[in-house]
C-alpha cells in the first residue's frame, strides 16, 4: 500500500454504500452513522466530501460541512489497513483547503474523549482543544471540541 496510489475525488450518490460499510468497519455504536444519516450528511447542501480511493476502492473519506465562516468535520473514516499511511493527513489537508476556499476562518471537530490516537492526530495538526461537550455521543459519552484557525486565501 502506497500513498502514491491514492487518488482524491468528490462524492457521488453511488459511493453511499461503500462509505456506510467503511463507517461500520471504523466505528462502534454510538460513534457510527446509520445509512440514512450518512446520506444526509454527505448530500447536504453545505457538504463537501473528500474520498480517497485506491484501485477504485474507497480507502478513506471525510465529510466537511461549511457553516457560514466555519468548516465542521462531520467525520473522517480511514480503513484499518490504510491507517498510519498518510491518508488521514491527505484528507484533512483537502478539507482544510476546501474550507479556506469557501471563506471559512476555522475548522472545528468533535472527537471522543477516549480516542487517544485521533486526539494525538488532531493535536499534531495544530488543532487546539476548546472544550468538552458532555454527552455529545449519548449519555455519559463525551467529546472534545477542537478548533484550528485557517489563514485567509490570498487572491
Amino acid at each position: 500500500m502506497s500513498l502514491a496510489s491514492v487518488r482524491l475525488r468528490g462524492y457521488c450518490a453511488a459511493d453511499l454504500d461503500a462509505m456506510y460499510a467503511l463507517d461500520v468497519a471504523c466505528f462502534q455504536p454510538p460513534f457510527r452513522f446509520t445509512r440514512g444519516m450518512m446520506r444526509r450528511f454527505a448530500e447536504a447542501k453545505n457538504a463537501r466530501v473528500a474520498i480517497a480511493e485506491n484501485n477504485d476502492l474507497i480507502t478513506a473519506f471525510g465529510i466537511l460541512h461549511v457553516e457560514e465562516s466555519i468548516g465542521y468535520v462531520v467525520t473522517l473514516d480511514v480503513a484499518p489497513a490504510w491507517r498510519r499511511q498518510g491518508v488521514a493527513n491527505l484528507l484533512m489537508d483537502e478539507m482544510e483547503r476546501t474550507a479556506q476556499a469557501a471563506g471559512c476562518t476555522a475548522v472545528v471537530l468533535h472527537v471522543y474523549t477516549g480516542n487517544e490516537s485521533a486526539i494525538q492526530f488532531y493535536e499534531r495538526r495544530r488543532y487546539a482543544l476548546v472544550e468538552t461537550d458532555e454527552g455529545f455521543y449519548g449519555p455519559g459519552v463525551d467529546a472534545l471540541v477542537y478548533c484550528k484557525s485557517l489563514e485567509p486565501l490570498r487572491t
